[in-house]
């Protein structure tokens, strides 16, 4: 299969403790009460006597922007170029940054074809885009964070095939049904909550045209070094940390992503688990 190789290489480190640290601990929990009381039906209940007005029940979409809204984007704000790479890897090393970049866009090519439409997902500053675009008629760098993408934007200078969107919750507005040949998401959905998650894969299939793949990698928690990472999180607390890796197994993935509206789910696994996804 292009792009995966026997054993997959283990990030350097988990890309987490450096995007902006905890949030407020009363925060987090009260947003937690609040969808307690909410998923138990703790909410009033129209009363003549109370003057309480019933509420309309708020759509999936409503829901969503609600749960995601900007929690993610925030976590990830640089000011630089450098502070960017630190965000990205946690090493600030230039030459590392785009050697490894160079090295993903490597078995990311066979699925290019020239002609093709490509979506990078999670594009962050253009570390991979920038070694994808010139061998694609468009590519789409997408990304959750406006500071990210004004910085891709300077990365990404000189290469006239590259179009930017945002992330807008857990869907890509800007990007038309059916118009994808390819997404490439390289370690990325980790950083959102697993429904969150699910959901911008539903995005993707809506993206991507009939017969087209997604190549889309995550954390195996059954690995030592991710399920290190876990325990880390679960004695530090970051589970108040929107940006904090969220691990995975591939029986899991085998599960869940058929769901998404794939047609066909391939996962190889690996420490970093690889999935193709068809639609």
């Amino acid at each position: 299969m292009p792009g995966v190789p026997k054993e997959e290489q283990r990030p350097t480190s988990i890309r987490h403790l450096a995007a902006g640290g905890l949030s407020s601990t009363a925060t987090w929990l009260s947003r937690v009460v609040a969808r307690m009381a909410v998923a138990a039906g703790d909410r009033p209940s129209p009363d003549a006597g109370s003057g309480l007005v019933a509420q309309e029940e708020p759509t999936a979409s409503a829901r969503r922007r609600a749960s995601s809204g900007s929690k993610y984007s925030d976590a990830w704000q640089p000011s630089s170029p450098l502070e960017a790479r630190r965000l990205i890897t946690i090493i600030d090393d230039e030459e590392y940054f785009e050697r490894t970049g160079q090295e993903e866009a490597d078995r990311l090519l066979p699925w290019v074809v020239p002609g093709s439409t490509v979506l990078d997902l999670g594009c962050g500053i253009g570390r991979i885009a920038r070694y994808v675009a010139p061998h694609c008629r468009t590519l789409w760098a997408v990304d959750v964070s406006e500071p990210m993408l004004a910085l891709a934007a300077e990365h990404l200078e000189g290469l006239t095939n590259v179009r930017f969107a945002r992330v807008a919750d857990t869907t890509v507005p800007d990007v038309p049904d059916g118009s994808i040949d390819f997404v490439y998401s390289v370690l990325v959905l980790q950083h959102l909550e697993r429904e969150d998650a699910f959901c911008l894969m539903e995005d993707v299939a809506r993206m991507l045209r009939p017969g087209a793949a997604a190549f889309v990698t995550w954390p195996n928690v059954t690995d030592p070094f991710y399920l290190d990472g876990f325990v880390t999180y679960a004695r530090n607390g970051e589970v108040a940390n929107p940006s904090r890796a969220r691990m995975y197994t591939a029986m899991e993935l085998e599960t869940i992503l058929p769901a998404a509206g794939f047609t066909k789910v391939e996962v190889y696994d690996a420490p970093n688990i690889v999935t193709i996804c068809v639609r």
